[in-house]
């Protein structure tokens, strides 16, 4: 897996954005970017972890004390957003989508059907075309 860099329009905030995409190189053309990492819109926000407390078990009123406390701030790994930036980015590649093949010039429209919708549909169109 590769780290990609890519300047693209996103399409929720209609403004451009600076993305880092986890890229599969040998990947089919319409897969091919897989995660956003990074967003120059949707910056990664820091915590800090809750400190985890303690009791000691020999005091009658159960009385509790700091564990462990590390103010190191921590960053998310994932970017909170619906990321339909993906979809823009694979149907961009070159080689992302199959030029539709006519098969006999004579009816054609279930072979069509079957290369361009999802396959549920294609099951609705073939069960009603008789």
């Amino acid at each position: 897996m590769e780290f990609t860099s890519r300047t693209m329009r996103c399409p929720l905030e209609k403004c451009s954005a600076m993305v880092t995409v986890q890229t599969d190189p040998d990947g089919y053309p319409s897969s091919r970017h897989l995660d956003v990492t990074a967003c120059s819109l949707r910056p990664t926000t820091s915590f800090v972890l809750p400190a985890r407390r303690a009791y000691l078990p020999d005091v009658a009123p159960p009385v509790s004390y700091v564990r462990d406390a590390d103010p190191t701030p921590y960053h998310a790994l994932t970017v909170e957003c619906a990321k339909p930036c993906l979809a823009v980015l694979n149907a961009a590649e070159p080689g992302a989508a199959e030029p539709i093949r006519c098969t006999s010039g004579v009816a054609d429209g279930l072979e069509l059907v079957r290369q361009t919708q999802s396959p549920a549909i294609t099951r609705v169109l073939w069960l009603y075309s008789v």
